[in-house]
């Protein structure tokens, strides 16, 4: 007797293990009023680099059999609706009067894939457990039947970077008016209005500098852009202090518009100086003079006239000399004559 007893209560506890199992299995994936209507949300995460797409992107939920509840505005085909951004939508409601399973797939729906974007294909199994009381249970499954407790596709956009072969390098041009008697090197610095724009290779902190010793010219490099958007450079003269050199203290103004063609960043540039008029160079021309009353420099010019000068000077010298040797030549042999006398 008492053991009858201990295995109705071994039976009993099994029961109440059974149905809790069974329960937990039907956990539904969210919340839902305890009457015959189902709402399932669905949401959409969408990733992208460009400030100004905003996609839309379809979905349609599919009955399993023929037959099976949808919620207003479906067709023979299903239930079609679209999701925009970064945002969700609800299916439904969807009624049911019947205790029964109901299965459905939920799934993306791409017609064309457009440059680009990512899609999610994922595709969800949905079952609806409708009891005799018409309470309702759902599980929502993915592909490898494992089950998932919200409903969300993961969409994307990428654009390529602008091609630096393409983008337009205007050099630095340095003239010098006057005459040094020797070439001086002179800086130009390249600065970006946010030191998070992209900057050529040998930059540090938004700044690039180059160097160009006397009347050349030189280009700062070129880069390329992962973002749509406007950014801003300088590119001026830094003044080293030269001596006798008068610096050109223009400012020219780089402005790059950056812009999503089908996928592709397109670099547009204009360039422009003190006097916002566009220019298709970076010229720098500075002076070099010296002070009245000082030495001015050394020419070649210069050279040829002391070395004639030198060569004058002691041609004098010898002539001189000669000159005074034959004259005392001269004397000697009178002399000489005196004596025989």
């Amino acid at each position: 007797m008492k053991t009858t007893t201990k295995n109705k209560s071994i039976l009993c506890v099994a029961a109440v293990l059974l149905m809790i199992l069974i329960a937990g299995l039907l956990v539904p994936m969210t919340a839902y009023a305890a009457d015959n209507t189902l709402r399932i949300t669905v949401s959409q995460i969408f990733e992208t680099s460009s400030s100004s797409t905003e996609a839309v992107f379809k979905y349609k939920l599919t009955p399993l059999e023929s037959g099976n509840p949808m919620p207003s505005g479906s067709t023979e085909e299903g239930y079609v609706f679209t999701v925009t951004g970064n945002s969700s939508a609800e299916i439904g409601p969807i009624n049911y009067s019947q205790p029964d399973i109901y299965s459905y797939e939920l799934c993306q729906v791409i017609e064309t894939e457009k440059p680009g974007f990512s899609y999610d294909k994922r595709v969800y199994t949905l079952d609806v457990y409708v009891d005799a009381e018409l309470h309702i249970s759902l599980i929502v499954k993915n592909r490898d039947g494992n089950k998932i407790d919200r409903i969300v596709f993961e969409n994307g956009y990428s654009v390529s970077p602008s091609d630096p072969a393409l983008m337009v390098d205007p050099p630095v041009r340095k003239t010098i008016i006057g005459n040094p008697y020797k070439d001086s090197m002179f800086r130009f610095r390249l600065t970006a209005q946010n030191n998070s724009n992209p900057m050529p290779d040998g930059s540090l902190n938004g700044i690039k500098e180059i160097v160009i010793t006397g009347t050349g010219e030189k280009e700062f490099g070129k880069w390329s852009y992962d973002k749509e958007g406007v950014y801003v450079y300088t590119v001026s003269e830094v003044n080293s202090g030269e001596k006798n050199y008068t610096y050109d203290m223009t400012v020219y103004t780089i402005t790059d518009t950056v812009k999503d063609e089908n996928g592709q960043l397109v670099l547009s540039r204009a360039v422009t100086n003190n006097a916002n008029q566009q220019t298709a160079s970076l010229a720098f021309v500075n002076k070099y003079s010296v002070d009245e009353g000082k030495p001015g420099p050394i020419t070649g010019d210069d050279i040829k006239t002391a070395l004639f000068y030198s060569m004058f000077v002691l041609g004098g010298i010898a002539a001189t000399g000669a000159t005074i040797y034959l004259i005392a030549g001269k004397r000697r042999k009178k002399d000489d004559c005196h004596e025989n006398q």
